[in-house]
């Protein structure tokens, strides 16, 4: 069987007119490259040059085996220029999914920084409940999960990217915004917009007022920081959220208190078990730590 290093042999020899130019082209000795021919002749079966007072002239076989093998090499080089784009991060699909509070706020941005330069990346981008971003992830339909909610699906693989905290935003004005810090067990006596509670976050408010003898009181029930922050920029009342929702700054009308007792929060990095992480997935969960690592917070 023909080999690539047959094919070059030929195309050397063909262009540069004699054995002893091409061995100078490739780097190799006059012997090796004629013995390469015979040896290419001896396995197809026919001969590729006419041998005349010394010199070769390549047959028609010849001329059509070259032709065909140029256009190899240059599929090679395109090849092996892809790969490097790849192994780089310059090139590729790259599917992500995220809850709600990250994919409507710092998502994007950290996108938009790592996408300059990568022209030739196509982004797939959603979001969802870390119940779906786990149905995607194991149906191998997502390469990147990104969640403050830590799943317990045994075909994930999760790993911690960030660290943040509930903080608590207000209207501008409100009576508790004149405090340095907001007790959360104060939002009793609020209009207070608050979490279902069967979610995560709901749970761990729940845990704060149980820890006080007390129990949650709110008079707006949701299931995500990001619609919580969009009824205080309402005017609808005040909320605990992610500080993750407020990278960037917090929106107009609007301000942000610490809240006390501290109520810690991770970004989760999510990936299947069940299929290889893509190269380009692997690079924008690297990029996206490093960038909420660098972003300001409140």
């Amino acid at each position: 069987m023909l080999k690539a290093r047959n094919l070059e042999i030929l195309c050397a020899v063909i262009e540069m007119g004699t054995t002893a130019r091409a061995a100078d082209a490739l780097g190799v000795s006059q012997p090796a490259v004629s013995n390469m021919i015979r040896h290419t002749e001896d396995l197809i079966g026919f001969p590729l040059f006419l041998r005349e007072r010394g010199r070769l002239t390549p047959t028609r076989e010849a001329l059509h085996l070259a032709d065909e093998a140029r256009h190899l090499f240059r599929q090679q080089r395109r090849i092996a220029g892809m790969v490097e784009e790849l192994k780089g991060g310059v090139a590729g699909r790259l599917s992500i999914i995220a809850t709600p509070s990250l994919g409507h706020g710092i998502v994007p941005k950290a996108l938009s920084a790592f996408l300059k330069g990568r022209s030739k990346v196509r982004i797939s981008f959603e979001v969802g409940t870390v119940d779906e971003i786990a149905a995607r992830l194991i149906a191998g339909e997502a390469d990147l999960g990104l969640s403050i909610t830590r799943p317990r699906q045994s075909a994930l693989s999760t790993q911690p990217l960030a660290d943040g905290r509930l903080v608590c935003v207000l209207p501008e004005g409100h009576e508790l915004a004149l405090s340095e810090r907001v007790r959360i067990t104060d939002l009793n006596h609020v209009p207070h917009i608050s979490y279902a509670v069967d979610t995560p976050l709901g749970r761990a408010v729940d845990g704060v007022f149980s820890a006080e003898g007390l129990e949650r009181r709110h008079f707006c029930e949701v299931r995500h920081t990001s619609t919580a922050l969009d009824l205080v920029k309402g005017g609808l009342g005040v909320a605990l959220v992610d500080d993750f929702a407020l990278i960037g700054g917090v929106p107009p009308g609007v301000v942000a208190r610490p809240a006390t007792p501290d109520v810690p929060l991770k970004i989760y990095a999510l990936t299947s078990t069940l299929f290889p992480t893509p190269n380009l997935a692997l690079l924008f969960q690297r990029h996206f730590a490093d960038f909420v690592g660098a972003a300001p917070r409140v």
